[in-house]
């Protein structure tokens, strides 16, 4: 079983200081790098192969994965969100039923390990709707099942916890649960 946790906006060519959203203390790829770690670890647990992605254009990073892959895998573009907004979500590609459910697991550890949440919502994601963001940082992996996490607002002050070191170690040990419980009933 493998997993990829790739670290989106930092690390692509001619962008490589994108950081991502921001508040007055830190930024997207601060936060991402530590749950990924944490998210690593606790993969790593369960006998879980873990690559960690952090450099090329998406379109790189999507090729190697999908040349990597085994039949039982899973890609995470790993993100946190800004505008405002209170809740955690997974998008997943709108064709994917595994995607669907990986995203409900993910999101219901989300949900239990980040009481700090008032919704996760499993977010079906399309590239001409609101959700193409979240489509294009997933829509070149073909053999995993891919999904865009977002589990928290870095602007939202009730989000503020899952920032603490403690907090954004919850997030990651949420994400590798979903995962886990994904990949053990395949």
């Amino acid at each position: 079983m493998q997993v990829f946790l790739d670290r989106q906006h930092r690390g692509k060519p001619g962008r490589w200081n994108d950081e991502g959203a921001k508040n007055a203390e830190m930024t997207e790829t601060y936060l991402t790098s530590q749950y990924i770690f944490h998210a690593e670890n606790h993969l790593m647990m369960h006998d879980i192969d873990v690559i960690v992605l952090t450099d090329g254009h998406y379109s790189e990073r999507h090729a190697r994965v999908n040349e990597y892959a085994d039949s039982k895998c899973v890609y995470i573009a790993c993100h946190v969100n800004a505008g405002g907004g209170d809740y955690g979500a997974s998008f997943y590609d709108y064709r994917s039923t595994s995607g669907s459910k990986l995203a409900h697991l993910i999101d219901l550890s989300l949900a239990n390990l980040c009481p700090e949440l008032r919704t996760v919502k499993r977010i079906e994601c399309r590239p001409d709707d609101w959700t193409k963001n979240a489509y294009y940082t997933i829509k070149g992996v073909a053999r995993p099942v891919a999904i865009c996490f977002e589990p928290l607002f870095i602007d939202c002050k009730d989000h503020e916890p899952l920032t603490t070191p403690e907090g954004i170690r919850r997030v990651g040990v949420a994400l590798a649960e979903g995962i886990t419980n994904y990949l053990k009933s395949m």
